[in-house]
């Protein structure tokens, strides 16, 4: 059953990447439009991917079936969940032809599954999860050389702080790379004439300069945002869903930190900011603050406040 993968974690590009290196082994280029079938996992029934697996490859030894976002593996998901269905797909699986290799791809996975069990004992199963801030910094240094380009750790480190996963961080290096043209190095510098941190990036640097009681800097984000072109009520959204996560992790103090994260249902770069961010403020000022902002959304949406004068003032309030 080695012939059954399974690839899931929240990393897209690294899964999207090893299913090319999978194709590129097995399936000639000439014979991709007929021994390589991809299927949406959410839209197609159980059956019609299995019967899939059992045409035979035309003109070649291996026939590669690639079912994208599969249902089966997420928790209370999925056509097998009803026992008969599963018990099927589990057999089923472990009769697949040798000549059909079979890829699910899924972002979230419930381990306790016994789909999860037969292809993790059986088959293949990898997981590719977002990559620590370190590793990710390391990344983009091999990364960036695939453009043409160098990159010291220091910027590495800076571009990784703030992109999301890697399909946006890839997307941001091939931009920079672009930018510069024929310079063979990336630069801080050049970050600033082309680069611009995520939203939610921006909203941990203004929580830190708030928790610092520092609303001068706090503003000064809020300005750049704006200049950006981002929307106000976006910005708001994005600062009461933040203080909505401060608040989750402050009300885990002495919790472990894998307890809390399992709990919170966090990302681990946002609760590792979160849990510092956390410190500046007391339980009590992060519901004042969320409240304030509740207030200003209802302001806004009343026409009782201008928006940007309204998000400053926040901005001022909750800093003090």
């Amino acid at each position: 059953m080695k012939n059954v993968i399974l690839l899931f974690g929240e990393e897209k590009l690294l899964i999207n990447e090893e299913i090319d290196k999978i194709k590129k082994k097995l399936v000639p280029g000439h014979l991709e439009t007929m021994n390589f079938i991809p299927i949406d996992g959410k839209n197609v029934p159980q059956e019609e991917i299995l019967n899939a697996c059992q045409t035979v490859p035309f003109l070649s030894q291996k026939k590669l079936v690639v079912v994208y976002d599969a249902p089966f593996f997420e928790s209370g998901k999925g056509d097998a969940e009803k026992s008969d269905k599963q018990d099927d797909l589990l057999y089923r699986l472990q009769t697949i032809p040798d000549y059909t290799v079979l890829i699910f791809t899924a972002s979230k996975v419930d381990k306790r599954k016994k789909i999860y069990k037969l292809i993790k004992s059986k088959g293949i199963a990898r997981e590719f999860n977002q990559l620590s801030i370190k590793d990710k910094a390391f990344w983009i240094q091999k990364r960036a050389k695939l453009y043409g380009k160098n990159i010291d750790l220091k910027t590495a480190y800076f571009i990784a702080e703030h992109t999301g996963d890697l399909n946006q961080t890839n997307n941001e290096l091939k931009k920079i790379a672009a930018f510069i043209g024929d310079k063979g190095s990336i630069e801080s510098e050049d970050l600033s004439k082309i680069f611009y941190k995520s939203l939610e990036g921006n909203i941990f640097e203004m929580m830190d300069y708030i928790g610092m009681k520092n609303p001068s800097n706090a503003i000064g984000i809020l300005n750049h945002l704006t200049e950006q072109g981002e929307k106000a009520v976006v910005i708001l959204y994005m600062i009461s869903k933040h203080l909505m996560d401060l608040m989750t992790v402050k009300s885990m103090e002495g919790l472990n930190y894998q307890d809390i994260l399992s709990k919170s249902g966090l990302h681990p770069f946002v609760l590792k900011k979160a849990l510092k961010q956390a410190k500046n403020f007391t339980l009590d000022e992060l519901n004042r603050n969320l409240k304030l902002c509740q207030q200003l959304d209802s302001d806004i949406k009343t026409g009782k406040i201008q928006e940007m004068l309204g998000l400053e003032l926040l901005i001022a309030e909750i800093s003090s």
